[in-house]
């Protein structure tokens, strides 16, 4: 039998047995980080975020409603109260058209800052979820619920710190008349537009990198001033979609009415209003999952947060000394 040829020998078994790694050193090494730059960082966080909603759906939506429920009681009781106040031949509407002063008043002024205090701890609980999923560090939705209910306190100071003026002007809106209303809800989107912007990054920098809550107002402040008009612009798009949401629920069930599908004669009001909050429990959370990915889009793209890791992950030994040197 003749000897065999090179290309006869690329199937014959190796005679040199394989040799193991060396001491130290992992057989299969983790797959290196990869953040993927976005042309635009709005799209990319309602995108990016979308997709981690819709892997883990289940873990977002009950985490998300363990935390909502007593906020989406609070606000059903709220729409319920305005909806009775609201004069229905009169031209303006407000949410507390028509309100007296009393312990009602008070009863919906602590409403509306508890469903507000309850937003942010639902932003921390989702900021946990997708930065564990972007960073390759996946966390149950058990664990992430006790770090939020855990550092729940941290997070209402976060809130209070940096959301005052929605408190002021939630007094303001429970107290006024249904004249007031207009003018006092116009003022409010003027102050809360570009206030939302400045703070919006508080919670997930908390998740993210650590921080107590005036240390975490401070820097997303500075990581937010960068890129201002990207805040005004992700601030103003998750307003309208969450609103086109709603409004596409809340219609559904008086056309479902009207045309005779369903029949809900006077209880309509209040299956909307239950509809309405219903719709929350997805809105807020995937808004959430948006803002979490919002604050990593940012990160790249004012910080070059996806080169760092890149540059750490190809020189490994030197990430670890300038680490060690600090």
């Amino acid at each position: 039998m003749g000897v065999m040829n090179d290309w006869e020998r690329v199937d014959a078994d190796a005679s040199v047995p394989h040799r193991g790694p060396a001491p130290g050193r992992s057989a299969d090494p983790p797959p290196a980080l990869r953040l993927r730059r976005n042309r635009n960082p709005i799209i990319g966080a309602f995108d990016l975020g979308g997709r981690v909603f819709r892997r883990r759906v289940r873990d977002v939506v009950l985490g998300a409603t363990a935390i909502l429920v007593p906020a989406v009681v609070l606000n059903l009781w709220v729409t319920i109260v305005a909806t009775d106040r609201v004069d229905p031949n009169a031209d303006t509407t407000g949410l507390f058209a028509d309100a007296s002063a009393g312990n009602e008043d008070i009863g919906v002024f602590v409403a509306v800052v508890f469903v507000g205090v309850a937003t942010a701890l639902v932003g921390h609980f989702c900021a946990q979820l997708l930065l564990g999923e972007r960073f390759q560090q996946p966390i149950g939705a058990g664990a992430a619920l006790k770090t939020t209910l855990r550092r729940s306190p941290a997070v209402f100071v976060a809130w209070l710190l940096t959301h005052w003026w929605f408190v002021a002007l939630a007094g303001l809106v429970a107290t006024a008349s249904s004249d007031q209303i207009g003018p006092l809800l116009f003022f409010s989107v003027v102050v809360m537009w570009p206030s939302s912007a400045a703070t919006l990054l508080v919670v997930p920098v908390m998740v993210g990198e650590g921080l107590g809550p005036f240390r975490a107002a401070i820097r997303s402040w500075r990581l937010a001033r960068r890129r201002f008009g990207t805040c005004l612009g992700f601030v103003f798009l998750s307003t309208v979609l969450a609103t086109l949401f709603g409004l596409g629920i809340t219609t559904m069930i008086p056309l479902l009415d009207q045309f005779g599908f369903l029949q809900f004669g006077d209880a309509t009001g209040t299956i909307v209003a239950v509809a309405a909050q219903l719709a929350v429990l997805f809105v807020v959370p995937l808004v959430a999952m948006a803002t979490a990915q919002f604050y990593v889009e940012l990160r790249i793209s004012a910080e070059g947060l996806d080169m760092s890791l890149d540059a750490a992950a190809a020189f490994p030994d030197t990430a670890t000394a300038s680490a060690g040197d600090r």
